[in-house]
């Protein structure tokens, strides 16, 4: 049987303390990597992408992007893979694109009416066409580096200015309701959404209210 799969790496030199946007303390983290593999019989054969680093925290397990290093490392380990991360400015193209492949496998289940929904508001947002190859490629990557929902948005959250973090929202709450009804998971992600980015509930609400302007 062949099929894709993931090989973990870890290296003893990228571990160190951190503010956890999850426990909200100070918490001990690892630097780990992903690579996706092609396995024959659940035999890694052949490595099929580049490697993949996301941070671990050791007391919740959730998985950040290494961004989240740039300001709540306390104190810095040694490595300079570490202490370089998430210095590069990040486009609001691409932290939409995550959020919506995100809130599209929340749930574990993709419809068609989500990815019609998904592309239609990523066009309309940023004004750029997204292939569904390249939305499948975003819902693969953000499975391979074991993120969710919160815990990235913990991260954008810090880099976003306001408007943006509201384009988020409606991005999520598209998504989330292409189907007609909200799933108890992404109904969740949304309603915790408000306090990881600091938003008001009036204006949360407002975001919300005005989600579909992005679908004409």
């Amino acid at each position: 049987m062949i099929f894709i799969g993931t090989m973990e790496w870890a290296s003893t030199r990228m571990r160190g303390t951190f503010i956890c946007p999850n426990c909200d303390h100070s918490e001990n983290f690892r630097l780990r990597a992903s690579r996706p593999f092609l396995t024959l019989y659940f035999i890694p054969v052949l490595p099929i992408g580049a490697l993949q680093e996301y941070v671990q925290c050791s007391r919740c397990k959730n998985a950040f992007e290494t961004a989240v290093l740039s300001n709540r490392m306390m104190p810095s380990p040694s490595s300079s893979a570490v202490e370089n991360a998430g210095q590069k400015e990040v486009p609001l193209e691409e932290d939409l694109l995550k959020t919506i492949a995100l809130m599209m496998v929340e749930d574990g289940h993709v419809t068609e009416d989500e990815i019609r929904v998904a592309r239609r508001l990523y066009e309309n947002m940023v004004e750029s066409s997204l292939s569904r190859e390249q939305l499948g490629i975003a819902c693969s990557q953000v499975r391979l580096h074991r993120l969710n929902t919160l815990s990235f948005l913990a991260t954008v959250a810090e880099r976003r200015t306001h408007e943006e973090k509201l384009l988020l929202v409606q991005a999520m709450f598209g998504v989330a309701g292409a189907d007609g009804e909200i799933t108890p998971g992404r109904l969740q992600s949304l309603v915790k959404a408000q306090n990881v980015l600091q938003l008001d509930e009036s204006e949360f609400q407002m975001a919300v209210g005005a989600t579909s302007q992005w679908l004409a």
